[in-house]
């Protein structure tokens, strides 16, 4: 009878060593596969942000252009009209 109560004694406790070691191991991975998961999406978003970073850059190199095409223009439009009013001047008189 002795030799039960020691038997159960000893799976008892073996039962809670093992299941706070086995905590403690299972904690350390999931921290460990959450700390991989971070760095992950890190790499990811760093490369979106690189991409993202190029065509910011191309769309301003795009939209200078534009403003220099429309100050050019602009200053044609100006010159025109003043040729027409000069034209119109000219015919009048």
């Amino acid at each position: 009878m002795m030799e039960t109560y020691i038997t159960i004694i000893i799976s008892s406790i073996t039962g809670v060593i093992t299941y706070f070691v086995g905590r403690k191991r299972k904690t350390k991975e999931l921290d460990s596969l959450t700390l991989i998961n971070i760095e992950k999406s890190l790499e990811i978003y760093n490369t979106i942000i690189n991409d993202l970073k190029g065509q910011v850059e191309e769309l301003l190199i795009k939209v200078n252009s534009l403003e220099d095409k429309i100050n050019i223009l602009t200053t044609e439009n100006h010159e025109l009209k003043e040729m027409l009013r000069n034209a119109n001047t000219k015919s009048k008189k």
